[in-house]
């Protein structure tokens, strides 16, 4: 890996597996920073196509640009990897489609300068593989202004791991990705950080574009939506110290976010898959979930964030 520019402010981490369509175009973002105070590690996880060369030639051009091999065990043990290859006290893990807005940076770091916040949140706005804009709800109105731990197992209102800068010293004391979940990683992970404290919010203007593939993990995973037992959710809810903090109302809590992980999954496959089969799951839904029925703001954010397919 290419050396580093001395103690910079931020690593920015990108897994990248397959990615050449997207690579370059996710690097450029970075190199459009008007905060240059950064280093970054290409964690190339087992590609088989141009992936490596695009990111050794952003290195080529400029030190702060690092690539190393990844594990090819997966985005979580990339992620693990590329932290353990950075040294800067403010880390944001972002994914090789992205793309980081142009003051990103430099609004990160005015909010964390501004607080002891564990990490700075950003809002998301979507796109399509194309680039063309989707419509989505207010990622940072969705947090509201406190308790963030609360909502957030409910909600994924992080959405993405390159809106939110997160302290170095946070990761750490939390502990980084697990790397035997396979979907829902991000979540499991985010909510570690937010037992640490609130997250300093930073709304207005988007910090990332989030690319929305018909390729991407959760279109992937949409086709557990009925199942009961997930992944992430059993490994919150064994969380002992969520659940001391808790007790049985963490249950009660985790329903929430059953539910919201289920209608995540409807909105994926009817905006990639098949509308039918969207419709038909929905209305199974209905069934197996009949108190979503009682959160109509819950109904309010899924119409909303449907985008054309």
């Amino acid at each position: 890996m290419n050396g580093p520019v001395s103690s910079p402010r931020f690593a920015v981490i990108i897994p990248a597996r397959n990615a050449e369509a997207y690579l370059g175009e996710t690097l450029d973002s970075l190199d459009a920073q008007t905060d240059r105070d950064f280093e970054v590690v290409v964690v190339d996880d087992g590609s088989t196509d141009a992936t490596a060369a695009i990111a050794r030639e952003h290195g080529d051009r400029d030190p702060r640009f690092g690539t190393i091999a990844g594990p090819s065990r997966g985005v979580s043990a990339a992620r693990n990897l590329g932290l353990s290859h950075s040294t800067a006290p403010v880390v944001l893990f972002l994914d090789a489609d992205d793309l980081l807005l142009p003051d990103s940076l430099a609004r990160f770091r005015a909010a964390l300068d501004a607080s002891d916040a564990p990490a700075a949140l950003g809002v998301v706005a979507r796109i399509a593989e194309d680039g063309s804009p989707l419509p989505g709800n207010d990622n940072v109105a969705l947090a509201g202004t406190d308790d963030h731990l609360t909502k957030l197992l409910q909600k994924n209102f992080v959405v993405n791991g390159g809106a939110l800068a997160i302290r170095r010293e946070t990761i750490e004391a939390s502990g980084g990705y697990d790397t035997d979940l396979a979907y829902g990683e991000d979540w499991e992970f985010w909510c570690r950080l937010a037992e640490r404290g609130d997250f300093a919010l930073i709304p207005g203007a988007p910090v990332l574009s989030y690319r929305q593939r018909a390729s991407g993990a959760n279109y992937r995973a949409r086709g557990s939506v009925l199942a009961r037992n997930v992944p992430c959710l059993m490994k919150i809810s064994a969380n002992r110290s969520l659940r001391s903090r808790y007790g049985r109302e963490l249950d009660r809590i985790l329903r929430k976010r059953q539910i919201d992980i289920f209608w995540s999954g409807v909105r994926s496959e009817f905006q990639f898959g098949s509308r039918l089969r969207a419709l038909v799951i929905a209305f199974g839904g209905i069934l197996l979930y009949p108190d979503s029925i009682a959160r109509p703001s819950l109904a309010l954010r899924f119409i909303r964030s449907l985008g054309s397919k």
